[in-house]
């Protein structure tokens, strides 16, 4: 008995095959093809199959068109949580390192909407389940550059989650949002949805406006720090929809006082916005990780406001006022 590690003897690969293998190798090729045209036919014809249609669009075009949707959307708050209500049919998710941006969203049950799918930067994935039945769950995958544009409805009523499903960095985990299915009384959406007057809030609204970026949600009055020598910001603190917050907010401060910025999560900077004249910090532009520290001494009084650049839409705002 030869050894599998030895060379066969003679012209093996000329000799003629079995007319059984044969057989089997024809029946595996016809199963082959076969299986492939099913693929095709139920890419084209399957119900389960949502395919919807696809646009060429540059990111920037996009967050305007999720910025737009945003806007003309009403708010239904449901357990403490608001919720965007669609203007119409057309609902619109762009994905960014690391969020969901114009989620959490309530739409009604057996209806049909127009879900743009979109992002910001980098391929995500989209995946929604329903968080009480698994089995009902739709993955799919937003590349950059491209609008996809699918029809959706959701037959029980509940709460979907969305999560990315590909991995996209650092803060990947923390890149969730969700649907809420239910039935509700009539909301006003349209361009005056929020009402013709804005509260601007102090700091010219810089904290509770989303004028620019986001509202910083976690924000809920200056935190008085005057009298110390020191204090810590934490940056990229649990907030705003995951951590995307600077904690506190909005600080104030004597002059002179040290303020250490501590990262507690990745992938934030502190990208200085305003500042007083004749100060001399700039802040931090280079993307951080959990870890990293920076400090300054504020010897020029005024109001500086910061911000964090991938996650201002999230309202990753901060201010340090010096007294």
């Amino acid at each position: 008995m030869s050894s599998p590690l030895d060379d066969p003897d003679g012209n093996w690969w000329d000799r003629k095959v079995n007319r059984r293998e044969t057989i089997w190798l024809g029946l595996s090729a016809g199963w082959a093809v076969s299986l492939f045209g099913w693929m095709l036919g139920w890419t084209e014809f399957g119900d389960q199959n949502n395919i919807g249609e696809n646009y060429r669009v540059s990111p920037e075009r996009f967050q305007e068109k999720v910025s737009t949707f945003k806007d003309n959307a009403g708010t239904l708050t449901v357990d403490g949580e608001d919720y965007l209500v669609p203007d119409g049919e057309d609902i619109y998710v762009g994905a960014f390192q690391w969020g969901f941006d114009g989620l959490p969203v309530v739409v009604r049950p057996n209806e049909e909407y127009k879900v743009h799918l979109g992002t910001y930067d980098v391929q995500h994935g989209f995946s929604a389940r329903n968080e009480s039945n698994l089995s009902q769950q739709i993955s799919l995958q937003m590349i950059p550059g491209y609008e996809w544009v699918l029809e959706m409805s959701w037959d029980d009523t509940g709460t979907y989650q969305v999560v990315c499903n590909e991995f996209c960095g650092n803060g990947h985990r923390s890149m969730h949002g969700k649907f809420l299915v239910r039935d509700h009384e009539a909301v006003e959406t349209g361009a005056d949805a929020g009402g013709d007057e804005q509260e601007t809030g102090p700091y010219d609204g810089w904290l509770t406006s989303d004028e620019n970026g986001g509202v910083a949600d976690n924000f809920d009055g200056v935190v008085d720090e005057t009298g110390s020598s020191s204090v810590t910001v934490e940056v990229g603190a649990d907030g705003n929809g995951g951590p995307f917050a600077n904690a506190p907010a909005a600080v104030q401060v004597d002059q002179g006082t040290t303020v250490t910025f501590d990262w507690v999560s990745a992938g934030h900077n502190v990208v200085l916005e305003d500042a007083p004249d004749g100060s001399d910090w700039a802040g931090v532009e280079s993307l951080e990780g959990e870890g990293y520290s920076h400090e300054h001494s504020f010897e020029t009084t005024g109001v500086y406001k910061y911000y964090c650049a991938p996650h201002l839409r999230n309202g990753m705002k901060g201010v340090v006022e010096v007294v």
